[in-house]
């Protein structure tokens, strides 16, 4: 089914709201020069030890708020590139008058260099654009550099929720990962069919209501070695 996108029709937030919730980093300067910008930890951008958790791709914001308004001792940072929808998704967090989660406007991919040893808790990479012409293919999020680097950020035993509908894509994600001995699986089958959030994200939605099962792994950090294998 095409990937087409989905105007969102919402006004604009107010700008105090965007001052709060959203975080807009250039991507020039992140190529450029990434030291400029604090590390992403608990303690540089949001003043406390809290533990963080990160999602990549997080749209509208649903999913990322439900689990804000739910663990108010963790915080949380969703990262997107699509504006409209991260001022959906500051506006849904000021909503619930949420003070533990953070949007950010950038390229993830640019924002390697801001990911702090064993800062993270939890990534999840939910519905990640599976950029179906070959000509787009470089544009996907999941490789072994992604791999590479949520593993280096994640503490040990920190978990990596991996899902989509597009079933190709899932399998070749599924593929890599399995060949990396540095994660365990969190489940007992090869992968999991569906998925229950506090709130379901919009994409989530969309292609359930299309008739599309969410399939979905979760790697676990097994160890910092930097081996790669297959996993059991």
């Amino acid at each position: 089914m095409p990937r087409r996108k989905t105007r969102l029709n919402a006004a604009a937030p107010h700008e105090q709201v965007l001052e709060k919730y959203l975080l807009k980093l250039s991507n020039s300067e992140l190529f450029h020069d990434p030291e400029r910008f604090p590390k992403m930890s608990s303690a540089s951008w949001f003043g406390n030890d809290h533990p963080m958790e990160l999602e990549v791709g997080s749209g509208t914001g649903e999913f990322l708020c439900a689990l804000a308004r739910k663990e108010p001792g963790t915080n949380f940072v969703g990262i997107d590139v699509h504006k409209k929808s991260l001022h959906n998704a500051a506006a849904l967090a000021s909503s619930f008058a949420l003070r533990n989660i953070v949007f950010v406007s950038a390229d993830f991919k640019l924002m390697y260099p801001l990911l702090a040893p064993q800062s993270l808790h939890c990534v999840y990479l939910h519905f990640p654009d599976p950029n179906v012409k070959r000509k787009f293919r470089n544009r996907r999020i999941f490789s072994e550099r992604f791999l590479d680097e949520v593993h280096r950020a994640l503490v040990p035993n920190g978990r990596l929720s991996v899902m989509t509908d597009h079933r190709p894509y899932f399998f070749e994600m599924l593929q890599l990962a399995e060949r990396d001995q540095r994660w365990s699986k969190g489940h007992a089958d090869r992968y999991v069919v569906g998925f229950e959030p506090l709130a379901k994200s919009r994409f989530q939605l969309r292609w359930e209501r299309h008739g599309l099962a969410t399939l979905r792994f979760e790697l676990i950090k097994a160890s910092a070695a930097s081996t790669r294998g297959g996993i059991e």
